[in-house]
Order: C-alpha cells, then sequence, then structure tokens
C-alpha cells in the first residue's frame, strides 16, 4: 500500500460490490460464464451455502419468531492459477484473491467484473462496498523479532509473558466520511492461517506465508461505506479508492519503519 512493496506481507485480498437481488441469476450464467472467460477466468464452479434468515415480524404471544435457514448459491469464475477468484451471487459480486499486485490492477479487474454482470443483468443500485486485506507480518532479517516490526500499541503483552502465545488481540473501529474501518491486529504462535470469520473459501496463499511458522501478526483490516444508491461502475470505483485510503492509513500506522525496508 503505498510504493509496491517487493516482500509486501499481503496475502489475501476481497472487495465485494452488494446491488439488488436477481432471483433469476441462473438464467444468465451462459453469457457470464463466456464474458468471464474472455478476460481470463476460465474455471467454473458453483457452491451450495446455508444463509440465515431472521423474520421482521413477531410471533404469537410477542416472541421474537425463530430464524430460518434458506440453500443459496454462489457461483464462482477463477483463473488459471486458482489465486484469483470472482464470486457472484444473487445481491453480490467478490473478488478474491491471494495473487495481489498492485491496488490499481486489482481496483480495474473488479471494474470489469461488475461491468459483465451489470451489462448482462442491469443493475439497478447498489447498497454496500467493502475492501478487506490480511497481512501476515513476521521476521524476514535473521536476528530480527516481530515486536521490530509493529508499534507498541498493537502488541499487548505479546512479548511480555513466557509460554507459546494463544493470541494477543487489538481491534479498531473508526467512522470516516469515506466509510467505516475495522482494523484487527492478532498475533500469534503456529502457522499463517484466515480468520474465522470466512463465508467464501479463499484461493491458497503464496508458499513463503503457508511455509512459515512461529510467532506472527495478522493484519486483517476491513473498510465498507454502506449506503443504497443509482449504480454506476465509476461511482464503485470511485468508493474503492477511498476505502484503500482508510485502509493504507491503518496500515502504516500499524507497522515499523524496520518493517517497511525490510519489505521494500
Amino acid at each position: 500500500m503505498g510504493k509496491k512493496l517487493s516482500k509486501a506481507p499481503v496475502y489475501y485480498t476481497v472487495t465485494q460490490v452488494q446491488f439488488n437481488p436477481i432471483l433469476n441469476l441462473n438464467a444468465f450464467l451462459p453469457v457470464l460464464q463466456a464474458q468471464m472467460r474472455e478476460i481470463g477466468f476460465p474455471d467454473f464452479n458453483s457452491q451450495i451455502y446455508q444463509n440465515l434468515i431472521f423474520p421482521f415480524f413477531q410471533a404469537e404471544g410477542g416472541q421474537a419468531p425463530a430464524p430460518s435457514i434458506a440453500s443459496q448459491v454462489r457461483y464462482l469464475f477463477g483463473d488459471m492459477d486458482a489465486r484469483t477468484q470472482f464470486v457472484l451471487e444473487n445481491n453480490a459480486l467478490s473478488l478474491q484473491s491471494t495473487a495481489y499486485d498492485t491496488f490499481e490492477s486489482f481496483r480495474q479487474l473488479l471494474q470489469r467484473g461488475i461491468q459483465i454482470v451489470d451489462a448482462t443483468i442491469h443493475l439497478a443500485f447498489v447498497e454496500r462496498i467493502g475492501l478487506r486485506y490480511l497481512d501476515a507480518v513476521f521476521p524476514v532479517k535473521e536476528g530480527d523479532r516481530l515486536a521490530a516490526y509493529l508499534v507498541p500499541e498493537v502488541q499487548g503483552l505479546s512479548g511480555k509473558v513466557e509460554g507459546t502465545l494463544s493470541h494477543s488481540a487489538s481491534e479498531t473501529h473508526t467512522q470516516t466520511p469515506s466509510g467505516q474501518l475495522v482494523s484487527r491486529v492478532i498475533i500469534r504462535d503456529g502457522r499463517i492461517g484466515f480468520p474465522d470469520n470466512f463465508s467464501i473459501h479463499p484461493p491458497q496463499p503464496d508458499l513463503r506465508f503457508t511455509q512459515f511458522e512461529g510467532r506472527h501478526a495478522i493484519l486483517d483490516t476491513d473498510a465498507f461505506y454502506m449506503h443504497r444508491e443509482p449504480f454506476s461502475a465509476s461511482t464503485i470505483c470511485s468508493r474503492m479508492d477511498a476505502l484503500h485510503e482508510i485502509i493504507r492509513g491503518s496500515f502504516y500506522a500499524t507497522v515499523t519503519p524496520h518493517a517497511l525496508d525490510a519489505w521494500t
């Protein structure tokens, strides 16, 4: 984030655009699949998942009704390397990748995907745009310790207690004019993994992340903008730019100059 780092710590990125529900989505799949192939996403798969639905009305006697579970389908369009995927649901398009290069190329790819969906389905409105990064911070220079890579405010007591660390957590919620930010830092011993709150199975990360074992920190930074507005691909890109700036600020507030030097 900022100038490109040759050893950047980002190992997973996802963005999502939520739009008006399309109940007959499967009717458009042949056209969508053909166009996704043309932009480099020939792999195709579908997944059935369970969605929890909470009714608005009250049951007899004033008691809250029990939530119900509905089965829904999502469609995955993947690239040749199985590292980047578009995930299409009846009210959202996500782009997830473990082969992140630059924000500009990532945003442009999302723009191409959402333009394909709009040209085929004719979207009416957008009501949520989100951008999330996972960064794995661990020593990359011989003799370094994790403490040299993170500012003291997010380290807790992780460097001051003995034994194997289950986790040390820091979480900050911020409201800005461009959207909301949730910044989490989890320090732990062991292998690098994904948070538990993932609803979509992510692609396999790069080997330098999967092969590491030891003390590390996961920077889980999530920014999102919620407001219903008419569909516009250019507005979506502008919103994403603003969300990226929020995340960029959080990233640079969390890591040290030593870390940036080690990743250059």
